[in-house]
C-alpha cells in the first residue's frame, strides 16, 4: 500500500514537472497570447455600451389631521395616494410627462389621455430606448403619515441619466400635490352638498313646525317658557280691553242718564221771564279750569291732526274734533253764565231772563252728545279689538295645550329639527375644518415633500464593472496562452528529454547529448532573440495601455475622453483612421 501511494505521488510529481517545463519552454508564445488576446479584449471592453445610474431619496409627509377628516368624512382618502406611488413614477404617463420635460418629446406627439395607445407607447418606447432609460422606485421606509422613497434611474449617458430622476422625481411631486388639491376640493364640494341638504331639510322642518304658529309671530314651539309667556301676554290684553270695554260703557251710561235728566224750560207770556223750575239743575262736576285744559286738549288734537297726519278740515275726524270744540266753548260760557246767575240769585228781586238760561243747557246737551257719539265709537273699536285678542288667546290656548302634551305630529317634528340642526352643526365644524385645511395645502403645508439626497453628478458608470472586466480579459487571455501551448506542443515533434525517447522507441537511453550548437542554430537563436524581444515587448505594451484605457474608461471617463481625443488627433496628423473608441453615450 506505501509502495503504490509513493509511486502515484511521484507520477503527479512528474506531471506537475512536466507542465512546468512545457511553460518555461513556451512561455513566450503564452506571453503572445495573453497579450494579444488580453489587449483586444480590454479594447473591446471600451466600446461595451456604458450605463450610469442616478439616485435620489426624498420624504413625502402627510398630514393626520386632513387623512382622518377625509377618511372618516368623505368618499375620498389618501389610500389611493400611497398604494400607487410605484405607477405613478415609473408608469407609461410619468416616463411620458419626463420625456416632455427633457425634450425627448416634442408636445403634441403623446396625446392628453391619462392612458396611451399603441402608437404613443411605441413612441416613448423609442425616445427612452435611444439613452436606455430605465427607473425604479423602492420604498425604504413606509408608515400611515410617512413615507421615504428612493428613486433610481439608469442611461447610457450620464446627464440624461440625472436629468430624467430630477424630472420624474418633480413631475411626481406636482401630480401628488394637484392629486391631494382635487381630493380636497372634492371633499369641499361633497361637504357644501352635505351641508345643504341638511341646511334644507332643517329649514323645511323648520318651516313645517312654525306653520302652526304663523299668528303669532316671535314665538318659538321649541321653547314652550316662551309660549306660556306669549299666552300670558295674550290673556293680560284681553282682560285689559275687557276692562277698557266697562269703562267706555260706564261712562256712556252716566252720560246717557245726564241727557235723560235735563229739565224743561216753559215759556210764560212775558218772553224774558221764566218759571222757576221745580228741582234746581244738577251741578256739573266740572270746573273752568278742567274745560281750559279740555279745550287745549282738543286744539293740540287738531293741529297734529291737520300737521302731522295731514288730514283736511273736511276730513271727518278733524270735523269731530271741531264739534268738541264747539262744545267745550259752550259749555264753558254756560259755566260762566251759571256763576253769574248764582251771584245774581243772592241779589234780591232780580230778573231771570228765558234766553240765557236756554242756551247754558243747549250747550251742555250739545257737549254730551259729543262726548256720547265719541264715546260709542270708542266702544265699537275696543270691543273689535277684545273679540279679536279672545279669538287669538282661545286659539293659543290650544296651540300651546298642544305643546305641553307633545302631540305625536309636533313631537316628531321637534326631533326632526333638533336632529337636523345637530347635523347642520356637526357638518359646518366640517366645512370649517376643511377650509383651514385648503388654506395650509395652499401654502404647502399640508403635504409636504422633503429631499434628503439630490442626484449627484455622475461621473463612473455602473456597469460594466472594473474588476470584472479585468477578470474576464485577463481570463480569456490566460485561456489564449493556454491554447497556444497546447496546440504548439502537440504539433512540435521534437524530443524534449530521454523518457520520450524511451517511450517512443521502446529502447532504453544509455545517454542522451544536448542541443549540437552549430553555426545554423546560433544563427536562428539569434533570429528568434531579434523578433521575439520586440514583439513581446510591444504585445506587453498594448496589454498594459489597453488596460490603462479601459480602466480609465471605467474610473474616470473626463481623462478617458482626453486621452482619446489626443489620440485620435495624432493618427490623424500622420493619416490613420481614428482609434474608434470615443466615449460612448455622449450627446
Amino acid at each position: 500500500m506505501s509502495t503504490h501511494q509513493d509511486r502515484a505521488f511521484d507520477d503527479l510529481r512528474n506531471t506537475l514537472g512536466e507542465y512546468m517545463r512545457i511553460v518555461r519552454h513556451r512561455w513566450k508564445l503564452a506571453l503572445i497570447g495573453l497579450g494579444l488576446v488580453g489587449s483586444l479584449g480590454f479594447w473591446y471592453s471600451q466600446k461595451l455600451p456604458r450605463e450610469y445610474r442616478a439616485m435620489t431619496i426624498f420624504e413625502r409627509r402627510d398630514d393626520a389631521v386632513i387623512q382622518q377628516l377625509i377618511q372618516s368624512k368623505s368618499p375620498y382618502s389618501f389610500a389611493s395616494l400611497k398604494s400607487s406611488i410605484v405607477l405613478d413614477m415609473t408608469g407609461s404617463r410619468a416616463l411620458a410627462n419626463a420625456a416632455l420635460d427633457m425634450g425627448l418629446l416634442q408636445p403634441g406627439e403623446i396625446s392628453d389621455d391619462r392612458a396611451l395607445s399603441d402608437r404613443d407607447l411605441k413612441r416613448l418606447d423609442a425616445a427612452i430606448g435611444r439613452y436606455g432609460l430605465r427607473a425604479s422606485v423602492r420604498l425604504m421606509h413606509s408608515s400611515a403619515n410617512h413615507d421615504t422613497i428612493q428613486l433610481r434611474c439608469e442611461a447610457n449617458d450620464p446627464k440624461k441619466a440625472r436629468q430624467f430622476t430630477i424630472a420624474l422625481r418633480d413631475r411626481y411631486i406636482q401630480d401628488s400635490r394637484d392629486r391631494i388639491t382635487e381630493i380636497l376640493s372634492r371633499t369641499h364640494q361633497f361637504f357644501t352638498r352635505e351641508l345643504e341638504r341638511y341646511q334644507k331639510g332643517a329649514a323645511a322642518t323648520n318651516l313645517e313646525l312654525r306653520g302652526l304658529f304663523d299668528e303669532f309671530p316671535g314665538v318659538d314651539p321649541t321653547d314652550p317658557s316662551s309660549a306660556g309667556m306669549r299666552l300670558t301676554t295674550l290673556r293680560q290684553e284681553a282682560t285689559r280691553l275687557a276692562q277698557r270695554q266697562e269703562e267706555i260703557a260706564a261712562d256712556i251710561a252716566a252720560r246717557e242718564q245726564f241727557l235723560m235728566s235735563v229739565p224743561v224750560v216753559e215759556v210764560e207770556s212775558d218772553p224774558r221771564r221764566i218759571a222757576a223750575p221745580p228741582d234746581a239743575p244738577p251741578r256739573l262736576p266740572e270746573t273752568e279750569e278742567t274745560i281750559r285744559r279740555a279745550i287745549q286738549t282738543v286744539e293740540a288734537s287738531i293741529d297734529r291732526a291737520v300737521t302731522v297726519d295731514r288730514k283736511t278740515i273736511e276730513h271727518p275726524d278733524v270735523k269731530t274734533l271741531y264739534r268738541k270744540l264747539e262744545g267745550l266753548f259752550a259749555a264753558r260760557q254756560m259755566l260762566r253764565d251759571m256763576q253769574a246767575e248764582q251771584q245774581d240769585e243772592a241779589a234780591p228781586h232780580k230778573p231771570k231772563v228765558i234766553g240765557e238760561e236756554f242756551a247754558r243747557w243747549s250747550a251742555q246737551k250739545i257737549r254730551v252728545e259729543l262726548e256720547l257719539d265719541a264715546l260709542r265709537k270708542q266702544l265699537a273699536f275696543v270691543v273689535g279689538r277684545f273679540q279679536e285678542a279672545d279669538l287669538k288667546r282661545q286659539r293659543f290656548e290650544k296651540l300651546y295645550a298642544q305643546l305641553l302634551e307633545k302631540g305625536d305630529h309636533l313631537a316628531v317634528l321637534e326631533q326632526r329639527l333638533q336632529e337636523d340642526a345637530a347635523i347642520v352643526t356637526a357638518w359646518r365644524q366640517y366645512l370649517l375644518q376643511l377650509n383651514r385645511v385648503l388654506a395650509a395645502e395652499s401654502e404647502q403645508r399640508g403635504t409636504q415633500f422633503a429631499l434628503i439626497e439630490e442626484p449627484k453628478e455622475i461621473s463612473r458608470a455602473s456597469s460594466p464593472r472594473v474588476s470584472s472586466v479585468f477578470a474576464a480579459c485577463i481570463g480569456f487571455g490566460l485561456a489564449a496562452a493556454a491554447l497556444c501551448i497546447a496546440l504548439a506542443e502537440l504539433l512540435d515533434r521534437s524530443f524534449r528529454s530521454a523518457g520520450q525517447v524511451t517511450r517512443v522507441l521502446g529502447v532504453p537511453v544509455l545517454a542522451s547529448v544536448g542541443v549540437i550548437a552549430t553555426p545554423k542554430e546560433v544563427r536562428r537563436r539569434r533570429l528568434r532573440g531579434v523578433l521575439w524581444t520586440p514583439t513581446l515587448g510591444i504585445l506587453v505594451v498594448a496589454l498594459g495601455t489597453m488596460a490603462s484605457l479601459a480602466y480609465t474608461s471605467l474610473e474616470n471617463p473626463v481623462v478617458y475622453g482626453r486621452a482619446i481625443a489626443k489620440i485620435d488627433r495624432a493618427l490623424a496628423s500622420i493619416g490613420l483612421p481614428p482609434t474608434a473608441l470615443s466615449p460612448v453615450g455622449k450627446d
